[in-house]
């Protein structure tokens, strides 16, 4: 039986049957159910054992900020986001989430994951930022351009 992690949208945008496998969510994935009915089914299922609260280790961490810092998602990743990714790099957990980000980094670090309600990302691609004034290009998220300080704009080029 192989486990799984849970993002939020993994909860919200399906029913659940934690009867298949053995689930994992993070303490974050916890607060940022504001849903009623799933936050009752959760509780239901931790007392149960079928889901099963943990939270990443700092190195898991740091590996999945690097990760991320390398295709260009760090700027849009939530920290939910990055202990759901670090979780499952930790555990070995295949990711279930319809979050392209997650896709992307998880991809980079060689972890599967399982779409909700959508389709997953056709291929990885790493995120840059650039200036539609004067073409300059950034690996960073910042927001203004160094050169003529126009507003940036994200883009993806292959990886």
């Amino acid at each position: 039986m192989q486990h799984k992690v849970l993002d939020t949208s993994g909860i919200l945008r399906t029913s659940l049957d934690f009867s298949d496998s053995v689930y994992y969510i993070t303490n974050s994935v916890l607060q940022e159910l504001q849903d009623e009915n799933a936050r009752i089914a959760i509780e239901s299922a931790i007392k149960s054992g079928s889901v099963v609260v943990r939270d990443p280790s700092i190195e898991f961490l740091k590996r999945v900020k690097r990760a991320a810092e390398k295709t260009g998602d760090i700027g849009k990743l939530s920290e939910t986001d990055i202990d759901i990714i670090a979780l499952a790099l930790e555990r070995n957990l295949i990711i279930v989430t319809d979050d392209y980000g997650i896709q992307n980094v998880a991809s980079l670090l060689g972890l599967s994951y399982e779409t909700v309600s959508q389709e997953g990302i056709g291929m990885r691609v790493k995120w840059i930022m650039f200036c539609k004034a004067c073409n300059s290009e950034y690996s960073t998220n910042k927001e203004f351009c160094d050169i003529c300080g126009s507003e940036l704009r994200r883009k993806s080029s292959g990886i």
